[in-house]
């Protein structure tokens, strides 16, 4: 749920990987120009999504060569996915598609022998080459909508923006505009666990928020239920007592990929891996029913 108090406002959404991205502008800003954005968006995301075969992520995944020449994209977000790894102490791996496929399937993925670094990146002015394992396949998903968001808000016109692409946000607000932002409660429908309430001030506040957790992208197998994240030390869904978690960050990315983590790693050591800076605010809903969050977070608490 997303509100906006202003005294005007342009909005579209528009199918991406397998959700919806929705860009939102106040002042005086034209349906074509956010239409503009969105084509911009939707041209990034057709390069990034798996769920194209035809996909350039696809053709690097099939590809049979160790090393495959990208675009600027897709090496822009492979950039983004290895800063992100060092940043969540590993939690955060892109190149487990193989355990997010076993994980919806119910089958059983082999961990790989090595860690991570089983793939480099070759940067180059126009294109760069990936260099992997044998094997090795990339699901962008999670990155690439945290990626796409801070990409779409620095091209999005108007006074305030917000740019949600399916469920990580990215927004600018300026004096006297106020984004209002609700925290679904994942154990009833329509309920929520909070609101957060974002106003500029003297200057403009840009930050992205990022909600992550087991409740959604969630399977029913004969051996029990999965879910979608991945605890890339074992390769299966991530054994948690956090059944959900929100992140407000200095952008939409960074909320994405601590947002992961904290569910991942779990609530008592979540804490302790988010307390850096960039981190503006943490809540938990514990599969206990306990709702925690950072003294931060009350900040922007309603």
């Amino acid at each position: 749920m997303t509100t906006a108090d202003a005294p005007a406002i342009a909005d579209a959404r528009r199918p991406m990987m397998g959700g919806e991205v929705a860009v939102h502008a106040t002042g005086d800003v034209s349906r074509a120009a956010i239409d503009a954005v969105l084509d911009r968006v939707e041209s990034w995301a057709s390069r990034l999504t798996r769920f194209d075969p035809s996909s350039e992520l696809m053709r690097l995944n099939n590809a049979t060569s160790s090393r495959v020449r990208v675009g600027p994209t897709i090496t822009a977000v492979l950039d983004w996915a290895r800063s992100a790894e060092g940043l969540t102490d590993g939690l955060v791996d892109v190149a487990m598609l193989e355990a997010r496929l076993a994980a919806e399937s119910g089958s059983s993925p082999r961990p790989p022998l090595t860690a991570s670094r089983r793939w480099s990146l070759d940067r180059g002015p126009r294109a760069s080459v990936v260099r992997r394992e044998p094997g090795v396949r990339f699901d962008l998903d999670g990155v690439a909508k945290g990626w796409l968001a801070d990409r779409a808000l620095a091209i999005t016109p108007g006074r305030s923006a917000l740019v949600d692409a399916d469920g990580d946000v990215a927004l600018r607000c300026v004096e006297d505009d106020r984004w209002g932002m609700g925290i679904a409660d994942p154990r009833e429908p329509d309920a929520m666990l909070g609101v957060l309430q974002f106003r500029g001030g003297d200057a403009p506040v840009r930050l992205g928020v990022a909600t992550s957790g087991t409740s959604v992208h969630r399977w029913t197998h004969a051996e029990g239920p999965a879910h979608h994240l991945i605890d890339p030390r074992t390769w299966r869904p991530a054994t948690t007592d956090v059944v959900q978690a929100t992140v407000v960050a200095a952008s939409a990315r960074e909320a994405e990929v601590l947002a992961k983590t904290a569910v991942i790693a779990g609530a008592d050591r979540a804490f302790t891996l988010l307390d850096r800076p960039g981190v503006l605010g943490v809540l938990i809903l514990t599969e206990r029913g306990e709702i925690r969050a950072t003294p931060e977070m009350l900040r922007w608490l309603a």
